[in-house]
């Protein structure tokens, strides 16, 4: 319920709690698409309402295992989704479950096949996306030539003594980490590229820059000579290598990915007509699941000379830097290589495909996770950006799952940069078992990904079998079956009316949230540049998103680039795109671009609120210069906090709270009412969403949740409780 300041401010009209009561009761009805996106005519927003436009339907993956499709299977399938509430569909390959009867991929019985689809889906009023690769969700495929494959830079090493004359053969030894994606090659074949020899001197356990020689012009055929001056040194050779045996596209080559785009997508342009723009609506990319070599990151030809001409220095007497801790400097190296590599990835994979689906009149699909691009960026560039990871998924996760994640992330991404739809790939291995969900399950995970920001479902989802009745044989087994395969089925048309009229209703109007947080990612990619798949970089994040979210507050986590390209100063308040945030939170940050910290530092010198958890920032980011920008942070933060408590700055106040984010000790675990974070965040700003624990007599809250959007003058709020039982 809104705070009682709030309800002297606002009125929440009575069309409010008809959407809840009648997101319960509805029919499944359809009316053409149409984007309902900041509209304030607030009878065809009834009208929407009681007749959600298509695209607001859920829509689902369809597997198509080897694809052993015939015509009269596609129409048959097709009428079953949409006559139950499936409005779309995203086709994707994968491999074989039968023996006989499949279809090779991309060959000309797959098209023909695939424009069938397309016509019977344009004959029904569907939508399709496809998945731009295969099989699976790869992106690449057998066409992909060998040199325009995905590769990686990865180190090998020895530890020799001097002085003596070193004349052998370069390390060709990998070394393993404790990545569960790594490629378990321990030695290199000797077919790889050299990029770089580069000694260093070790002494109390770390290498000297000072030391450093690079001797890439000593080797010859795989063999070096070098006289090995007095002490121990660590030889490092750097090779460039395949990471794997997928044909996936190298994602860091301009060049590649363009021919990628220009084969895949133009087989299917050229294949599907002007139902391109129109049935056809989107290209689909997954997350990011590309294998490393042991110790590798992703890599390409030319990114060494990239790297210095974008960075202003050679990267490559630097790049034992990466691996090993070389003096004070490898903290600022890292973060210039993850840094870099963010942008490369941006301005090369997501630019060239986004850019060539638009030049064909479709839109980009993606979700934007496990690469080496900031997650909210990535996401504010991309047309449709998509999210998952399901509440209660295998059996493990929490159904009310406010751990900060992929779906924070990119609807944040969508809110800075403007993105009005946010797709989801939803129940997503709910059990390990198949078949074990049920729909009142499904409803509690949809309320999860309709409160995280999610306005368009993509079923995870259904499976393309032959047989009209359940044959678990002939199922995809890594997902919920969705499909006329499950008992269930003819039900489903409930769910499908449920998530299609309150996905209507959050498209409309602006999210409002009055928490920021910033994103900690400069300061873990000081740490740490082999973790591009983590989805979070491995920061730990805590119990963070619980408390926010289980007393009344909604966050967007903010970027870099947002607080320095997009971020303004309005009357003590931080305005970001088209967001706006009454006070920011700095989670355990120790490292922060000094760029940064002047915009944060302005935001409170106006009038803002900033709220620093556990510790306060002591460090700036990148090699150029780190030693004045290092100064000139500490100087900044020693003006904006005093270190204890809280500190008037300017026209605005600065707080710094230890312990909230990592709490191991039981004691630490605060009722609601008495947690010193959380009444420090309600003398800020009041809660938007008011629940008066010490009244109910409860100690937390463990589901209750709700999401706030504003369509003019009129407040829409999406109330649900997100467990599997009820809230009292």
């Amino acid at each position: 319920m809104p705070s009682k300041k709030q309800q002297g401010q606002k009125k929440v009209h009575s069309h409010v709690i008809m959407w809840i009561l009648l997101c319960l009761i509805g029919q499944v009805m359809y009316v053409p698409p149409v984007y309902s996106q900041g509209r304030d005519d607030w009878e065809s927003v009834r009208k929407g309402f009681e007749n959600p436009p298509d695209d607001c339907w859920p829509h689902t993956r369809w597997w198509w295992p080897g694809n052993p499709v015939s015509k009269e299977s596609i129409t048959w399938q097709l009428a079953q989704m949409r006559s139950h509430g499936i409005t779309g569909v995203e086709q994707i390959t994968m491999g074989p479950l039968f023996e006989k009867g499949n279809i090779p991929f991309m060959s000309d019985e797959f098209i023909k096949m695939l424009t069938y689809m397309v016509r019977e889906a344009e004959r029904l009023k569907m939508e399709v996306s496809i998945n731009f690769g295969g099989p699976g969700w790869i992106i690449g495929g057998d066409w992909v030539p060998e040199n325009e494959r995905s590769k990686d830079i990865v180190p090998t090493s020895v530890i020799v003594k001097g002085p003596e004359i070193y004349n052998g053969r370069l390390p060709m030894d990998l070394t393993r980490t404790e990545r569960s994606w790594e490629i378990p090659q321990t030695r290199l074949s000797g077919e790889e590229n050299l990029l770089a020899v580069v000694a260093g001197k070790i002494e109390d356990g770390e290498l000297k820059y000072g030391s450093f020689q690079l001797l890439t012009d000593k080797v010859s055929d795989g063999n070096i000579n070098w006289a090995v001056p007095a002490g121990t040194w660590r030889l490092m050779a750097f090779w460039l290598k395949r990471n794997g045996d997928e044909p996936a596209v190298d994602h860091f080559s301009e060049n590649a990915m363009r021919r990628y785009c220009d084969f895949f997508g133009g087989k299917l342009y050229a294949a599907f007509g002007d139902a391109f723009g129109k049935t056809v609506e989107s290209m689909f990319i997954d997350s990011f699941e590309l294998p490393n070599s042991a110790s590798g990151i992703y890599w390409s030809d030319d990114l060494l000379e990239k790297f210095k001409r974008q960075m202003g220095y050679d990267l490559t007497s630097y790049l034992p830097a990466i691996w090993w801790t070389v003096d004070d400097i490898s903290p600022k190296i890292r973060y210039d290589v993850n840094r870099f590599l963010h942008q490369t990835g941006i301005d090369v994979f997501f630019k060239t495909f986004l850019d060539w689906c638009q030049e064909h009149g479709v839109q980009g699909r993606i979700q934007p996770y496990g690469f080496t691009t900031d997650n909210i960026q990535a996401a504010g560039v991309t047309h449709i950006p998509e999210m998952e990871i399901t509440p209660g998924e295998k059996d493990q996760h929490p159904w009310y799952d406010t751990r900060i994640g992929p779906k924070k992330y990119v609807a944040s991404g969508a809110h800075i940069y403007g993105r009005p739809v946010v797709s989801a790939e939803v129940y997503t291995f709910m059990h390990w078992e198949r078949y074990r969900a049920t729909l009142e399950e499904l409803k509690i995970a949809s309320d999860g990904y309709l409160r995280a920001g999610a306005t368009r479902f993509y079923n995870h989802g259904y499976s393309f079998t032959p047989e009209k009745q359940i044959a678990p044989t002939r199922a995809i087994g890594f997902a919920a079956n969705i499909s006329h395969t499950n008992v269930w089925w003819p039900y489903y048309p409930l769910l499908a009316s449920y998530v299609a009229r309150s996905s209507f209703m959050l498209r409309q109007g602006d999210f409002i949230a009055d928490v920021a947080i910033y994103s900690p990612l400069a300061n873990q990619w000081t740490h740490n540049v082999l973790n591009a798949r983590k989805w979070t970089r491995e920061f730990d994040w805590g119990e963070l998103g619980n408390l926010i979210l289980s007393n009344g507050y909604d966050f967007d986590l903010v970027n870099d680039d947002a607080l320095q390209n997009l971020a303004r100063v309005d009357d003590g308040k931080l305005n970001v795109g088209a967001m706006t945030y009454r006070v920011l939170l700095l989670p355990n940050i120790e490292a922060v671009p000094l760029k940064t910290l002047q915009l944060i530092e302005s935001y409170v010198k106006a009038g803002g609120q900033v709220i620093a958890l556990d510790r306060l920032p002591a460090t700036s980011t990148g090699f150029k210069d780190n030693a004045a920008n290092d100064r000139a942070v500490r100087e900044i933060i020693s003006r904006m906090f005093d270190g204890t408590g809280e500190k008037k700055y300017g026209l605005g106040k600065s707080f710094f709270i230890p312990g909230v984010i990592y709490r191991p000790i039981w004691w630490d675990q605060y009722a609601s009412v008495f947690d010193p974070f959380l009444n420090t965040l309600r003398k800020v700003v009041d809660p938007d969403f008011a629940i008066d624990f010490a009244r109910e007599g409860l100690r937390h809250n463990a589901g209750l949740s709700f999401m706030h959007r504003k369509a003019g003058e009129r407040d829409i709020y999406f109330i649900t409780n997100i467990q599997d039982r009820a809230s009292e």
